[in-house]
């Protein structure tokens, strides 16, 4: 409701106005919308719990699934790295990594995923936060552990196996892997150190 009365605010009087023209009518109900939209935020933060639901309240404090990069001159990547990452639901790892010169593409376009691999830097900021595509394997508590399954023409397994392109930062000290569950809970799957991943790409080579 807030919104709404700023808005009408907005088109009945700031768009008719122009400098210099204000009557003493028009200033008297430019204070006094003023004076309504201030009284009706206070009266609405008072019993803002009462209002809001559960459901909104829940997704205002999951963490956001969107590709995050910073933007700054710590955060300016230099290549890209081509990470072998394994392991299960349980836990993920980088095994292998190769360093490329070209420019990091970025995600693929649509591609949203609540397991994702978090760049930190020495102050345990995140320079990047990539989401990691698992739907081709099996993820679900029962499967762990359980022989791989043939679905159609596609063999489904329980150990994860994938080829993921991330920006090589050099102020990065840690790659940190997670998943966010349904409840919005994070579970922590691993991490992998920088000086870790520089050495499985042979020093940058």
């Amino acid at each position: 409701m807030l919104a709404v009365y700023t808005l009408a605010f907005h088109r009945c009087y700031l768009r008719s106005a122009t400098p210099g023209t204000l009557t003493y009518m028009q200033l008297s109900q430019l204070i006094a919308s003023g004076l309504l939209i201030a009284t009706f935020g206070i009266l609405s933060s008072r019993d803002a719990s009462d209002e809001i639901p559960s459901e909104i309240v829940a997704a205002a404090t999951t963490p956001i699934l969107a590709t995050q990069t910073r933007q700054d001159s710590k955060a300016t990547a230099n290549g890209h790295y081509v990470l072998v990452i394994e392991g299960n639901r349980d836990g993920l790892a980088v095994t292998f990594a190769r360093k490329k010169d070209d420019q990091w593409a970025g995600i693929p376009k649509g591609l949203s995923s609540n397991w994702r691999v978090s760049i930190l830097d020495d102050k345990r900021q995140e320079l990047a936060s990539i989401p990691i595509d698992v739907s081709s394997f099996a993820t679900d508590v029962q499967s762990l552990g359980q022989p791989a399954r043939v679905q159609g023409c596609m063999v489904v397994d329980s150990k994860i196996g994938l080829l993921l392109n991330v920006p090589a930062f050099a102020a990065a000290t840690n790659y940190v892997f997670s998943r966010t569950e349904p409840n919005g809970q994070i579970t922590k799957l691993g991490t992998t150190s920088a000086p870790a991943v520089r050495e499985l790409a042979g020093g940058g080579r």
